[in-house]
């Protein structure tokens, strides 16, 4: 396989009805911010005049009643004086306590008018809400249309398929393995080196690998010797006098050759074991 080639489709069908349920409430959603945004508007426009009218009404009300306290209290005096007639006072008397009122009302329309912006406040909040479920939506959608391309298996790069994990129609679940690729020009070996002659192998040493039929030969470099013992190459026994297991180590022997396929065992040249 080629790198990008497609090797294998997983049924979309369900995931193309999610983005299509999920495309259609971003329109409703959209819709529905469009109208509240209208809404929102014309109330704060209403709103916002209701309010300046009433607040003129208020201040020339209290300006009256300012005015008709003033006469009021000054033909008070007046009256306690015996200058002007109790007729001549009851009709200030009662031009302030009308001012009174007035004023009474137009502060009692103020707080009416004013009470109307908690609405307006309450229709930016749900302007507001509209937009975060959009949000929401939107990368909901977008969740879906990355699923949707990875609908697709593409080989990661140039290799062969070695192994195959499923067959056609399978059910499958996240994480699932389908095929195995190998790069043939990627490969090494890992080879058991007895903690007796680890010594004599070094990192970025050239090293000769000699196959089982004792005719495939391979040239590689060592890219790692592992630091941790892997098991025992020969136990203890009193026959030979060893005292304790004589323990080995892997080396990695990175080839790189398209001689290697997996499975194939390799020895050290020189090396009998």
């Amino acid at each position: 396989v080629k790198e990008g080639q497609v090797i294998a489709r997983i049924d979309k069908r369900s995931l193309e009805a999610q983005k299509a349920e999920a495309e259609a409430s971003i329109r409703a959603l959209r819709a529905q911010q469009a109208q509240a945004s209208v809404t929102t508007n014309m109330e704060s426009g209403t709103t916002s005049s209701a309010v300046s009218q009433a607040q003129a009404t208020a201040d020339k009300a209290r300006a009256d009643l300012a005015l008709s306290q003033a006469d009021h209290d000054r033909y008070a005096e007046l009256l306690a004086q015996g200058a002007v007639s109790r007729q001549t006072f009851d009709q200030y008397d009662t031009k302030y306590q009308t001012a009174q009122a007035t004023y009474a009302q137009a502060q009692a329309a103020v707080n009416q008018a004013q009470a109307g912006t908690l609405q307006t406040d309450a229709s930016r909040a749900n302007e507001q809400a509209l937009a975060m479920k959009l949000e929401q939506a939107e990368a909901t959608l977008q969740n879906i249309e990355v699923s949707l391309d990875e609908t697709e298996i593409r080989a990661p790069f140039d290799g062969v398929i070695t192994q195959k994990y499923i067959e056609e129609g399978s059910m499958i679940s996240n994480g699932t393995p389908l095929v195995a690729v190998q790069d043939p020009q990627d490969n090494w070996v890992d080879i058991k080196v007895p903690e007796t002659e680890l010594p004599k192998y070094a990192l970025g040493q050239q090293v000769k690998l000699i196959g089982r039929d004792g005719k495939t030969e391979v040239t590689g470099t060592i890219t790692d010797i592992s630091k941790k013992a892997e098991f025992a190459t020969q136990r203890a026994t009193s026959e030979r006098g060893d005292e304790t297991d004589i323990v080995s180590f892997n080396v990695k022997v990175q080839v790189d050759s398209d001689v290697l396929r997996p499975g194939m065992r390799f020895r050290l040249a020189g090396d009998a074991s």
